[in-house]
């Protein structure tokens, strides 16, 4: 499916937002900690008895969430025993992107959007490039992603590289100091070609 880039830098202002508002800076991400912050209940699977779970599964077998109502706050029910467990962190921040964008959980249409925002609020891209990380085995390392995911984080720095250089962009900019401002600093003396680039996605 065709995807306007305007989407993508949408998806990314609003993490980067989420980072700075909420003074996010460690990682591995705690993804219970994010959702403690953003008022969503995570419950596991396993919490739930054997049928229950059986029914929990059938309706999928990774996570889904689930709006809040007058009695219960929104709630991210997840396969706690899913592996590996990087999988598992992905699926709740994919959920997680139905309750920040207020949208449909259940529109197919959004899944590649929630998976791109699980793996950038996970993986930040310009954070990676600045800090050098940026072999599969380092990205799991420092994120807590599964292969898969590393493996597509990877790809995704390869090819940033190889059209932009290490060029950062103005949007990045507050978010990379604000995760490490002696980095910062280091990275744009140490690459002299970087060029603050207006918009990354154009």
């Amino acid at each position: 499916m065709y995807r306007s880039s305007d989407i993508y830098e949408d998806i990314v202002k609003v993490i980067i937002e989420i980072f700075l508002d909420y003074d996010i800076k460690d990682f591995p991400i705690d993804e219970k900690d994010i959702c403690r912050r953003l008022g969503v209940a995570l419950v596991p699977y396993s919490e739930f008895p054997k049928e229950a779970r059986a029914l929990l599964e059938k309706k999928s077998k990774y996570g889904f969430f689930v709006r809040g109502t007058k009695e219960n706050p929104p709630t991210i029910y997840y396969n706690d025993k899913f592996e590996p467990y990087g999988a598992v962190r992905l699926t709740i921040f994919h959920e997680l992107k139905h309750y920040v964008f207020d949208e449909d959980a259940n529109d197919e249409d959004q899944d590649d959007l929630a998976d791109f925002f699980g793996r950038y609020f996970l993986c930040p891209i310009p954070y990676l490039i600045m800090k050098g990380i940026d072999t599969e085995n380092d990205i799991i390392s420092h994120c807590g992603v599964s292969m898969t995911a590393a493996g597509n984080v990877e790809s995704t720095i390869r090819n940033r590289k190889q059209k932009y250089g290490y060029r950062i962009f103005e949007h990045e900019i507050p978010f990379l100091k604000h995760l490490d401002e002696d980095a910062y600093e280091v990275f744009t003396r140490t690459h002299e070609e970087v060029v603050k680039l207006k918009d990354y996605f154009s």
